[in-house]
């Protein structure tokens, strides 16, 4: 794992230095400004969001807040700006070939500038929390259940970049909507040093008459110290799920925990939560996972709701009686066209409602972000789920 962390971190850089000096040789070029003192500040640029995600994993300097939040903003206009010039490029090289000329200048600042003003609008649209409404029928649904509501929510990624204010925001939208349950779906925090108990005392406003539930995702992992983090959730009134199974009022409520369901045998453990009891035809991950499913107990002819951060497994989860599934983590893609790549990493069950035997599937793209606060082609949402 720490090896493949490792690449990843190299990759990932060696990226980001050839983004920035491609600019700068577009910039030179174009602009007539290149030479040592500027190629160096490319360079510099171009390590600056992994710097500031290494540090903020590991310091809780006060300037680093403003430093990690600089470098993530940039991460995503430099991204833009590298399209921009991408596209001047080969808009000159098409232009050339039919002896068109434009001045280089003039047309490479059009560029920049929409590049600029489509990261402005993506900026803007990360902030921006819509309500999703969804319509879900369950057979046998309750009686007590019957036009009740659910709010879920998942992939805030509180830390650096979205703080308590914003925290605050969603959890003031959510109560706007009165739901009847409340359900995040993990990713609550960004896996960076942050004062917890100050980062989540705004969700103290959850409140709902069938209780306010979490899930752990990947990101919450990453902190320096879980513990105080669930703690701090619980002291707000949030209830957190580890691998179990809660009655809401007629209504099963299971709830996977991320870290036990990445283990080697994480299929036996999700279906012991859900209640399978087939191992010996299981492979080592799907045994793993119905132990767990299977320790939650789920064959007591209630409708079963599955809280989970990543929509995989879907078949055992389908096959223990789910009836809705609830899941986080892919952010849609958050920029696109990483939808696409989503899309065909969760075989469709990346954003929306979807169906997978009789189980209904609601993936949500979160209502944070990851890295750059931008989206594109993507929404920052809470879900409102109506049961019929």
């Amino acid at each position: 794992m720490a090896i493949v962390l490792i690449v990843s971190v190299l990759v990932l850089q060696i990226l980001l230095v050839f983004t920035h000096l491609t600019l700068y040789v577009v910039v030179a070029m174009v602009f007539g400004i290149g030479g040592t003192v500027l190629k160096t500040i490319f360079i510099i640029l171009a390590f600056l969001f992994l710097s500031a995600s290494l540090l903020a994993h590991q310091y809780r300097w006060k300037w680093l807040d403003w430093y990690y939040t600089v470098a993530a903003y940039w991460f995503g206009l430099s991204s833009f700006l590298f399209i921009g010039a991408l596209a001047f490029y080969f808009a000159s090289d098409v232009l050339y070939a039919f002896n068109i000329y434009v001045p280089p200048a003039p047309f490479a600042g059009v560029l920049f500038a929409l590049a600029f003003l489509l990261h402005l609008y993506g900026t803007w649209q990360s902030s921006r929390a819509q309500i999703t409404p969804v319509t879900v029928t369950i057979p046998e649904l309750p009686a007590a259940w019957h036009g009740k509501k659910i709010a879920f929510v998942s992939d805030l990624h509180l830390g650096k970049v979205w703080r308590e204010g914003f925290a605050a925001k969603v959890a003031g939208k959510i109560m706007a909507l009165a739901p009847d349950a409340i359900l995040i779906g993990g990713d609550l925090f960004d896996g960076m040093t942050c004062d917890v108990r100050k980062m989540v005392e705004p969700l103290r406003a959850l409140r709902a008459p069938r209780g306010v539930f979490f899930v752990t995702g990947n990101h919450e992992y990453f902190l320096p110290d879980v513990t105080a983090a669930l703690t701090a959730l619980r002291a707000v009134g949030i209830r957190i799920l580890d691998d179990e199974r809660v009655d809401i009022g007629g209504l099963s409520l299971i709830g996977v925990n991320d870290k036990s369901d990445k283990g080697p045998h994480r299929d036996d453990h999700f279906k012991k939560v859900l209640g399978l009891k087939r191992p010996e035809i299981l492979d080592h991950e799907e045994a793993h996972f119905e132990k767990r499913l299977n320790g939650a107990g789920t064959r007591d002819g209630q409708p079963i709701i599955l809280l989970k951060h990543e929509p995989d497994h879907l078949e055992i989860a389908s096959e223990a009686g789910v009836s809705l599934g609830l899941f986080g983590h892919t952010h849609h893609g958050q920029i696109f066209p990483l939808n696409y790549f989503t899309w065909k990493i969760y075989h469709g069950f990346d954003h929306g409602l979807h169906r997978m035997g009789d189980m209904q599937v609601y993936t949500s793209s979160g209502v944070g972000t990851w890295g750059p606060p931008l989206r594109l082609g993507t929404k920052s949402e809470i879900v409102l789920i109506t049961l019929h």
